[in-house]
């Protein structure tokens, strides 16, 4: 039979380094910076804007591709359009246009 034993250092004194630590302090992360979508819905059929934080335009585009967006979209910088939703008739692919 086994009797438990308690560790000599680790969890248990309030020692243990088992987290990963990062190299550099979070103050190095890149800013973020804020855009706008603007998009009919493609479920209500009314127009939505809808206002996030992304390091850059591709992560703000991966950021959207789960909204349900209907037969338009604009992605805006400070009133700046950055990028349009392509739209083919037929059931082809969407894509963007880059302004």
């Amino acid at each position: 039979m086994k009797f438990p034993q308690p560790y000599p250092s680790g969890s248990g004194d309030g020692e243990c380094d088992c987290l990963p630590r990062p190299d550099s302090p979070a103050d190095s992360a890149p800013p973020l910076t804020t855009y706008v979508l603007r998009y009919r819905d493609a479920w209500f059929g009314m127009e939505k804007r809808v206002a996030f934080e992304a390091e850059d335009v591709a992560a703000a585009l991966v950021l959207m591709e789960r909204e349900p967006i209907g037969d338009w979209a604009e992605l805006t910088q400070d009133g700046d359009i950055i990028c349009r939703r392509g739209h083919e008739p037929g059931g082809a692919t969407d894509y963007w246009v880059v302004d």
